[in-house]
């Protein structure tokens, strides 16, 4: 088993400092996220944030989700793991 030594400190940041790379993933409600933040603790290496932020555009107000890495290539990955964010729930 390889040990991340970024483990060490909390990797899972509650606010999305400026500097990470981020991507818009639509509305997810607290269990999914819940998952996402397993699969990205699991499968990627640097410090991470999924946050929920409110997008206002023009005449509505749209709840989203967005993900922010302190590495970009983190981003990367997450984004070529296609089925893991854009699951929809029934």
């Amino acid at each position: 088993m390889k040990i991340n030594p970024r483990n060490f400190h909390p990797r899972k940041l509650i606010t999305l400092p400026p500097h990470f790379a981020t991507m818009d993933i639509g509305f997810k409600n607290d269990g999914e996220i819940d998952i996402l933040a397993r699969w990205i603790y699991q499968n990627c290496y640097s410090r991470f944030a999924v946050v929920k932020q409110i997008k206002y555009n023009k005449d509505k107000i749209d709840p989203t989700t967005v993900v922010g890495f302190e590495e970009p290539s983190d981003l990367t990955l997450f984004a070529l793991s296609g089925p893991i964010h854009k699951r929809r729930a029934v």
